[in-house]
């Protein structure tokens, strides 16, 4: 799914204090479960629903997704860390926070889910295409069920809770892949899948309630005030919309613009068609439209996307990690410390993220067509490449603004994050409309993205070197470069029988090629084992520092 599963979200400023106590690191454990069952889930109902539903019906939905989760991340995010932000202040009154952030989205969550709900059709008409009117009226009420449900969540985080915390992400997972697999299995369409994403978000409200409880009866002049929490989630969410806005605005792009210029070359959609959908797709149920054709291409676009972004969705874990620890170190001005954790995570981010980047981008055609039809390989490999390298700085960027977000440096997080959209955006903008000439709009839009995300990167480095007084070593660039450049050479120039068992060899091959460059370079060894053997120590002493 296009959105951030809850266990991905990074842990707010107040949770800092548990990473010192056993008890948390079993929480960190739980939550980390929940992250990966909840990616795992998230890609079974990518991987599955292509081959249930048709092209366009597809594309429409991951476009409707892609929006309703602009809004959601936002919401879930700030959600969770205000309310357990405030909950682990002060434990004795969590509850009382509950209330507040109930009593906040009355005020906030279900404005904005109205305010999505009657935007809708302005949003569609944006998009040139007005049959996604109902289904983005229909995510509406994902918007506002989100919203309370996230009071519960960082409820039970403040309250340290944990076990609780990744159940309910568990158990909302695996309702999701019911709700919509069971409704494309049904046949009806997108609306049906949307309608059973909305299923699965009022179960696990009615599931948060019963289980995390509710706050009782607080007498009036107890209440803590709602402007506190509204202003932190003010403050967090405008980093979170422009972050989100990264993931989402190249899709967003191409089905405006792909529809502009498919209705504007009407005449030629035969020849357009047979460029974008090839040779037995057609048999999936669509017409020479120019918004129907445009929704294919965000299928296509889509699965792409997908894949690539597995070393992001991989490599977040660390987010919930690196933003206690730099809260404290940051607090106790101990900068010896946070130079040492910002180094340290941000060279193990990379190294770890470049190594599935890597396996991806060096034969991407063969290992999309592991997961999907074969014109899903044909049309999306190309672009495929770019978005598996893009989304390693992608996931650089997003470790180094929860670093700048964990220190306080807000205003610099939301800088990079402004300037990363921005180009992005004016990019995709303007090359997109001129790639439609020649059928490469979802590889020109990858690359463009792409390099937005790289210096997206960078800027956010430069941020942190002059902030934190510390970033990726260049000597740590330098080697995972070469390594990288090695394992695209050989999965490039490595001839293998074709088939998916050969894929997968092939995969391990250029897998165990940058493993090896990194131990010839020295870049891994024996330094990073015993680090983790001391780590292991400290924490079977009882230690948690991590």
């Amino acid at each position: 799914m296009s959105e951030v599963p809850e266990a991905e979200r990074p842990v707010a400023v107040g949770e800092q204090v548990t990473i010192k106590a056993t008890g948390a690191g079993r929480g960190v454990l739980y939550i980390a479960f929940a992250k990966f069952y909840f990616m795992f889930a998230g890609l079974v109902i990518q991987f599955r629903l292509p081959n249930i539903l048709s092209r366009a019906a597809f594309g429409s939905f991951s476009l409707v997704s892609n929006v309703a989760s602009l809004v959601n991340n936002v919401l879930v995010t700030g959600t969770i860390q205000a309310v357990s932000r405030f909950s682990a202040q002060e434990p004795g009154k969590a509850r009382l926070v509950q209330q507040a952030g109930l009593r906040m989205h009355v005020r906030l969550g279900l404005v904005i889910a109205v305010g999505f709900i009657a935007a809708a059709p302005l949003v569609a008409w944006l998009l040139h295409d007005m049959s996604k009117t109902a289904p983005l009226m229909l995510a509406g009420l994902i918007v506002g069920g989100y919203s309370f449900y996230a009071v519960f969540v960082g409820t039970a985080n403040g309250l340290h809770q944990f076990h609780k915390q990744a159940g309910l992400d568990v158990t909302f997972a695996t309702l999701r892949v019911i709700g919509l697999l069971g409704m494309a299995m049904a046949g009806l369409g997108v609306i049906g899948v949307i309608g059973g994403w909305v299923a699965a978000v009022g179960i696990i409200l009615m599931a948060a309630i019963v289980w995390v409880g509710m706050p009782g009866k607080i007498a009036k002049a107890d209440r803590l005030p709602v402007k506190p929490l509204i202003s932190f989630f003010a403050g967090v969410a405008v980093y979170l919309l422009l972050f989100n806005g990264l993931m989402f605005v190249d899709s967003l792009l191409i089905k405006r613009l792909t529809t502009e210029y498919y209705t504007a070359h009407a005449g030629e959609l035969a020849q357009a068609i047979d460029q974008v959908v090839p040779w037995g797709a057609r048999l999936a149920g669509y017409h020479p439209d120019p918004s129907v054709l445009a929704d294919v291409q965000n299928g296509y676009y889509a699965a792409a996307q997908n894949l690539g972004r597995l070393a992001y969705q991989a490599i977040i874990a660390a987010t919930f990690v690196v933003f206690p620890l730099v809260s404290r170190s940051t607090f106790t001005e101990d900068k010896e410390t946070t130079r040492r954790y910002v180094e340290v995570t941000s060279r193990y981010s990379l190294m770890f993220a470049m190594a599935i980047g890597v396996v991806i981008a060096a034969n991407p055609t063969e290992m999309l067509g592991l997961l999907y039809a074969e014109d899903y390989a044909h049309q999306g490999g190309p672009a495929l490449a770019m978005l598996a390298l893009g989304n390693v700085a992608f996931s650089v960027f997003a470790i180094n603004g929860t670093i700048l977000n964990g220190a306080g440096k807000t205003r610099q997080a939301i800088v990079t994050a402004a300037i990363t959209l921005v180009l992005a955006g004016v990019g995709n903008y303007i090359a997109i409309p001129m790639a439609a000439e020649s059928g490469n709009v979802l590889v020109v839009a990858a690359t463009v993205t792409g390099i937005a995300m790289v210096i997206g990167a960078v800027i956010s480095g430069i941020a942190l070197t002059r902030t934190l007084g510390a970033f990726l070593p260049f000597s740590s660039l330098l080697r995972i470069a070469i390594a990288t450049a090695a394992a695209l050479a050989v999965g490039k120039f490595l001839v293998l029988p074709h088939g998916k068992l050969m894929t997968l060899v092939e995969a391990a091959v250029v897998g165990v090629v940058f493993l090896v460059v990194l131990i010839g370079t020295r870049e891994l060894g024996a330094r990073d084992l015993a680090a983790i053997k001391a780590v292991r120590k400290k924490r079977a002493a009882g230690g948690g520092d991590l």
